[in-house]
């Protein structure tokens, strides 16, 4: 027998086989079948009982214009004795390149969110962010089962700058593993500045709050690394300013009172008043120069010293004001935000496409092993 004869023997053959098992698997149409349904059921169920997600997305540029003309405001400044170097440059390479990606996500930025006060809704109105995480995702009863009294769990009655208590930090580093891990930020591609912040969660006021208010503490940030030396800077001059204006207030109320008794003076003619003045103008007089004089000479140096001083601060507030950096946000999350879990009908067409495969494969066992 030539192989050609022994090739069509063996196709024959494979083909009667499979054609066996078919007829066998279509005979256990009733097993396919529960199989099926069992599978398809539980994928529904699965997909039914997947808790619901709304993803808030933000998208922004990070702007940096701490470069121009830091050394005009470095000069500035030191005409008041103030050293401000590298005033505009603080941080210089902190935000640059993906470390924004991670500050971002840092604990610190997370938890400060957490216990920002809630503006929205109106009956969550006074809450903080984590007051209302831990009552939509019902943490209290599981942190109350840690023996963590209630008062632990109220973050709204803290005053800015109070120390926590170690439950509440507990409660906080909790909240933020927690929330961390549905938070992405990446930028849209690599040669890009376009960088996009997406928070998930199971209720889309808390994803959309959160994203916001964590965009604007991250900006808070960014503009108080880059201006702060020259902010705080800023403030000292002002205290000097305002102090000299007090010296012009008290020298001009020293004058209105050496004035007042000359005017009485001026005003009677009669020899005693004349008397009076000679003898007022004898006792006073140092130099060749009265009271009056004196202080109006020391007004005006001081009149004189102020106004300088008051406009080179308002030029250092407006230079401020132009190089102060900021985050522009483009795009910002809007209701209604729509639920992104998927769709319960694809678990059940994966449920039924499973149990199909699994009833091949029973069918399969169960002809092999006869």
């Amino acid at each position: 027998m030539t192989n050609t004869g022994t090739e069509t023997i063996k196709y024959a053959e494979l083909k009667a086989v499979i054609l066996r098992f078919l007829n066998y698997f279509i005979s256990q149409y009733k097993l396919i079948l529960y199989i099926t349904l069992i599978t398809s059921a539980l994928g529904l169920l699965y997909g039914k009982l997947q808790p619901s997600t709304f993803k808030a997305t933000s998208t922004f540029i990070v702007e940096d214009k701490s470069g121009k003309g830091g050394g005009g405001l470095s000069g500035l400044a030191s005409q008041f004795g103030i050293d401000v170097g590298g005033l505009t440059g603080g941080g210089a390479g902190l935000f640059d390149g993906d470390n924004i990606l991670e500050i971002i996500k840092s604990r610190s930025i997370i938890e400060k969110v957490l216990l920002t006060k809630m503006e929205e809704p109106a009956s969550s109105k006074g809450q903080t962010i984590a007051d209302y995480y831990i009552q939509i995702n019902d943490l209290a009863s599981a942190f109350e089962s840690k023996n963590i009294t209630t008062k632990s769990l109220n973050f709204a009655g803290l005053t800015e700058g109070a120390k926590h208590t170690i439950q509440q930090d507990s409660i906080l580093y909790i909240l933020y593993s927690r929330i961390n891990k549905n938070i992405n930020v990446e930028k849209k591609s690599k040669k890009s500045t376009i960088i996009t912040l997406e928070v998930v969660s199971g209720d889309q006021v808390f994803s959309k709050v959160f994203a916001e208010e964590l965009l604007k503490q991250t900006s808070d940030l960014y503009i108080d690394i880059k201006t702060g030396n020259l902010s705080r800077s800023i403030d000292k001059i002002q205290q000097k300013t305002d102090s000299l204006l007090n010296i012009i207030n008290n020298i001009s109320n020293k004058t209105s009172k050496l004035i007042v008794p000359v005017i009485e003076d001026l005003v009677n003619e009669n020899a005693a008043m004349k008397y009076r003045k000679e003898n007022y103008r004898n006792k006073f007089t140092y130099n060749n120069t009265t009271p009056i004089e004196q202080t109006t000479r020391e007004r005006t140096v001081a009149y004189t010293m102020y106004a300088e001083m008051a406009k080179n601060l308002e030029t250092l507030k407006l230079s401020l004001i132009n190089q102060t950096p900021v985050i522009q946000v483009l795009d910002t999350p809007k209701y209604p935000m729509f639920d992104q879990r998927t769709p319960a009908r694809y678990f059940l067409l994966i449920g039924i496409a499973v149990g199909i495969v699994l009833s091949f494969f029973y069918a399969l066992y169960k002809y092999t092993s006869n």
